[in-house]
């Protein structure tokens, strides 16, 4: 194939999982930088700092297109240079931290900006990035060099602008995103003297204490990094701070640095930062003024990502590479001790021709083979335990040919390669194996030359090429098709063509095999928070980004107006104004300072000064005799937010066999729950029990909010016992600190005027009704509630059931009928589609409501339960419904992030009930009651089952670690 690319074996760089991969250079080629380095700061021809202008002084681009803007934080480059030559590698780094602080976050592996404009246009230009970071590291790995850097970042003699940090004054900023504009935008408020509040919907790990200190006690000091703080990344705690740089970069970058950020900022007394915590579910704008804050600044980062458009694009085994690289660094399926499923088959497809299609293809490389290797291992230990046979029952037709098939003899090949490379005293050479097995290859629409990776940071397809990737020119996806199970086997693309400069289809269609595709198509930035709460934010004309807005003071009175989108000024103001209340925006949120990290970056260093002259009137001329109470003032807030936003376990009970009620205090999501949202439950690494080498820290479980009491700050939830995140919900003690992040979803629709509403609950679908049912009637709507279980030990909360119920008619599938404690409730012997007709034919009794009077039904169950009531209200219960009555599924889709249209796993295929035509797709995460004969029941089926083999090992490997430590599971 001519479009086929890839570089030849002895170009290739041997990779063993999820170890950094790139060591940086050595002291002596670093150095070599510096000393080729020209130093034309002092002809203020700094090209690199200040971008590459012409003889008119315009940006010049490049030959792609790009243009030569240098560094984006405007950082001082060549002095820094110039101070490392002489060795001065202090000074240097105090260089650096005038414009950037935030330097462990920058430098080699994550922009190159200033390469792209170095005053060498003409031959190799000088690699900064290296450069950079190996002045970083020098100071780092001086004696007490961790305490060095953070001393520049709070007292910094070079900056003459503010050379100390400043007391607290008064004003409180809420900052919403914890990645690279959140951090870096808390840095510089923090050294103006403002109260910052970072939040961040990710699980944010607790550092240990004794590292950051607290208010009474000072953090212990940091003599050697690299023994007390530096890991290798495939064994660090995923820490989800930092955003995109924890989850979105691979480990081609030092995650480290993201632990020296974080510690370095958590040192800081006026900053607290809360993880699981999302705005707009949480916090809304107006409890931030509540609060007590003067300020919010979002910088929530990217959210949706692009949904391309392919015939049936939702099979099993498409998948965002968003999704995939979450679960990767964030859930923890990159640690060979993780529980985390993420269940790749080969060939796989990446589509897409940006950075992030170059990260899929290079981690779907290096995670292929651990993934078959860790299967094994685990395999073989059941079958030592248990017997092959015992194993194997678990698993259906469909899951035995995968394991037995693909990735036991896989697993062999990868363990026998290992072997080989021990004895032969060299890494192991998995990429022959990967593409024995059906490979990875990127395609992409255009030329590579256009590809947004290649015309923005070329070196990493060179070192994509060097782990493997083929990439594949001029290839525009059509169709999917799926084998006899539902999941994916093979893709058609249409070859494109150049024609006088315009992408246009040859009609030639190629098809390729393929049992997973990771679409890398782009992202929109993160504006969930208008779509929540429409009309808080004006939009641009394409409503893709927030419309930017200039301050305007006319005379002490304060206003924003609108400016047009092309508008040359980065004003970082949003259209938001409200009784003398502004909000700010930042990063890939904003149209001027999208696309990469040090954009993001940048963005908190041109937009903090807008914050501080909003309040420089009220801050000036502070006294200090009354900083006591300003301090207490601020300890008052810290302790309002530590008391609200940090959940931990109140109740764990047994409600069944396999069915566990958790309650937590939770004040604020307390507060904000509303019948039908739900909640992403966690317990932490950090604290996670380890039993034979495996963490048991959970995946994100959605589970939705039982009932709340607001006056104590309690809310319940109840999850069912399947995998082993929810089955570790029994491990959850009194007291533990757990992530509880939310409500998130839609509020179920309570209707103004009184309806005739009927509820059908299946199993753990009764949790959500019974509060649902409970609005229903307190809004005067009359209730019918058909509640199935599988047996009548499942059977759990009656008095709340009843409490949300008019009428009840309770069923089981098998045993004993259920018996009603009052008198207009039913009981029945069947499934829940036979126990409505029987109601409804009075074959149960007296009918207090009929099911002719419904105007609304609502069901929560599994996908099987609601896709049999859709089937049959257009068939045997046709006749005993209203035609025109309103049918709401709440649908359980696979879900990791919960933020809503960022991971996009929770996507849902829906059709056009008239036609059966793929119609608009919904995340699941955003509204989860969707209309029932509009959901592809069988798509949702079938990718509910994406990890099932995995998710089957991993539940027979935990009762083999139960059997050594039972009591982990105490309820």
């Amino acid at each position: 194939m001519p479009e086929a690319m890839e570089w030849p074996t002895e170009t290739r760089r041997r990779r063993d999982g999820f170890k950094l991969t790139d060591r940086r250079f050595d002291r002596k080629k670093a150095l070599a930088e510096v000393d080729y380095c020209v130093f034309c700061h002092d002809r203020d021809k700094d090209s690199c700092s200040k971008g590459y202008l012409d003889k008119k002084g315009a940006r010049v681009k490049n030959p792609v297109g790009i243009v030569l803007d240098g560094c984006p934080l405007r950082e001082k480059i060549s002095e820094a240079h110039w101070l490392k030559k002489q060795g001065d590698s202090i000074a240097a780094l105090a260089m650096i931290a005038i414009d950037n602080p935030m330097v462990p976050g920058t430098g080699h592996r994550i922009c190159n900006d200033c390469m792209k404009a170095c005053i060498y246009q003409k031959q190799e230009p000088v690699n900064i990035p290296q450069a950079e970071t190996r002045i970083l590291t020098d100071v780092l790995d001086l004696p007490w060099g961790l305490e060095i850097y953070g001393f520049l970042t709070r007292w910094n003699p070079l900056n003459v602008k503010r050379p100390y940090a400043l007391p607290y004054n008064g004003k409180n900023v809420l900052v919403v995103g914890m990645g690279p504009a959140g951090y870096t935008l808390s840095q510089f408020l923090l050294n103006e003297g403002y109260g910052v509040v970072g939040v961040d919907g990710l699980k944010i790990e607790p550092l240990p204490a004794d590292l950051i200190g607290d208010d009474k006690t000072p953090p212990r000091p940091v003599r050697n990094w690299r023994e007390e703080i530096e890991r290798e990344l495939d064994e660090r705690i995923l820490a989800g701070f930092g955003g995109v740089a924890e989850y979105g970069i691979t480990v081609r970058w030092d995650k480290n640095f993201l632990s020296v950020i974080h510690i370095t900022l958590m040192r800081r007394r006026a900053l607290r930062v809360f993880g699981g915590t999302r705005f707009g579910g949480t916090l809304t704008a107006d409890d931030a003024w509540a609060l007590g804050f003067d300020h919010v600044a979002i910088a929530a980062g990217a959210g949706r990502p692009t949904v391309v458009e392919i015939k049936n694009n939702l099979i099993r085994g498409i998948r965002k590479a968003s999704d995939f690289l979450m679960a990767l660094q964030l859930t923890g399926a990159a640690k060979r001790e993780s529980m985390a499923n993420l269940q790749v088959r080969l060939p796989a497809l990446v589509i897409g021709g940006g950075l992030t299609a170059i990260d899929m293809a290079t981690e779907l490389i290096a995670y292929y083979p651990q993934q078959v290797e860790k299967i094994l291992d685990r395999y073989e230990a059941l079958v030592a335990d248990l017997g092959e046979e015992a194993v194997l029952k678990m698993f259906d037709a469909e899951e035995k040919e995968i394991l037995l098939k693909e990735f036991l003899p896989h697993g062999r090949e990868v363990r026998a390669e290992r072997a080989r490379a021990a004895s032969a005293g060299e890494p192991p050479d998995f990429v022959p194996l990967v593409r024995k097995f059906g490979g990875v290859r990127i395609l992409y629409r255009r030329a590579m030359t256009e590809a947004p990776a290649y015309r923005l940071n070329h070196e990493e397809i060179i070192k994509s090429f060097e782990e493997g990737v083929v990439f594949i020119e001029h290839m525009n996806p059509v169709e999917a098709f799926a084998d006899q199970y539902g999941a994916l086997k093979e893709m058609t693309f249409e070859r494109q063509k150049n024609v006088d400069g315009k992408l246009r289809g040859t009609g030639e269609i190629l098809a390729f095999s393929a049992r997973a595709c990771f679409v890398a198509a782009g992202t929109t930035p993160n504006i969930i928070y208008e779509k929540e709460f429409p009309g808080t934010f004006a939009m641009d004309r394409k409503k893709k980004f927030f419309q930017r807005h200039r301050l305007v003071d006319d005379g002490g009175s304060r206003r924003v107006e609108p400016m047009a989108d092309d508008a040359p000024e980065p004003s970082v103001f949003t259209s938001y104004s409200k009784d003398g209340k502004f909000i700010t925006y930042y990063g890939d949120n904003h149209p001027v300072y999208a696309g990469n990290v040090v954009r993001a970056m940048a963005s908190a260093r041109d937009g903090f000064g807008d914050i501080v002259r909003l309040f420089e009137k009220e801050t000036a001329g502070l006294d200090p005799k009354s900083q006591p109470s300003r301090d207490a003032a601020l300890a008052n807030l810290f302790a309002t937010l530590e008391a609200g936003l940090r959940p931990r376990v109140v109740k764990v009970e047994r409600l069944t066999p396999q069915i566990v009620e958790v309650t937590v205090k939770a004040p604020f999501q307390a507060k904000r729950f509303q019948s039908g949202q739900f909640f992403r439950l966690q317990n932490y690494e950090r604290n996670a029990h380890r039993l034979e080498g495996t963490t048991l820290a959970m995946e994100g479980l959605a589970l939705t909010g039982a009932w709340v009491d607001r006056e104590k700050g309690l809310l319940s939830m109840i999850a069912l016992e399947i995998g082993v995140s929810s089955r570790l919900v029994a491990s959850l003690r009194p007291g533990d600190p757990v992530i509880v992040m939310g409500p998130t979803g839609a509020p179920t629709e309570i209707p103004e005027k009184p309806e005739t509403v009927l509820l059908l609950g299946g199993g753990l679908g009764n949790a959500v009704l019974f509060s649902i049912g409970q609005a229903m009637r307190q809004a005067g709507s009359r209730v019918l509630y058909f509640a199935g279980y599988k047996k009548p030990d499942d059977v759990y909360k009656v008095k709340e059931i009843e409490a949300a119920a008019d009428v009840i008619v309770w069923s089981v599938d098998v045993g004993e009928s259920i018996k009603p404690t009052r008198p207009q409730d039913k009981t029945f012997v069947g499934n829940i589609v036979q126990s409505m007709l029987a109601y409804e034919e009075g074959k149960l009794g007296e009918k207090k409501v009929s099911l002719k009077e419904v105007d609304r039904i609502i069901a929560i169950g599994s996908d099987r339960m609601m896709a049999a009531v859709k089937d049959a209200r257009r068939g045997v219960l046709a006749p005993h419904l209203k035609p025109a009555h309103e049918a709401i599924a709440s649908i359980n889709s696979t879900m990791q992030c919960m933020m809503k249209e960022v991971c996009a796993q929770c996507l849902c295929r829906h059709v056009d009930p008239r036609t059966g035509a793929q119609a608009e797709p919904v995340f699941s995460c955003f509204n989860q009651d969707q209309k029932m004969d509009e959901v592809d029941w069988p798509n949702l089926n079938a990718r509910l089952r994406a990890n099932s083999v995995q998710e089957k090992i991993a539940n027979l490997w935990f009762n083999h670690l139960l059997k050594k430590k039972p009591e982990i599971l105490w309820v």
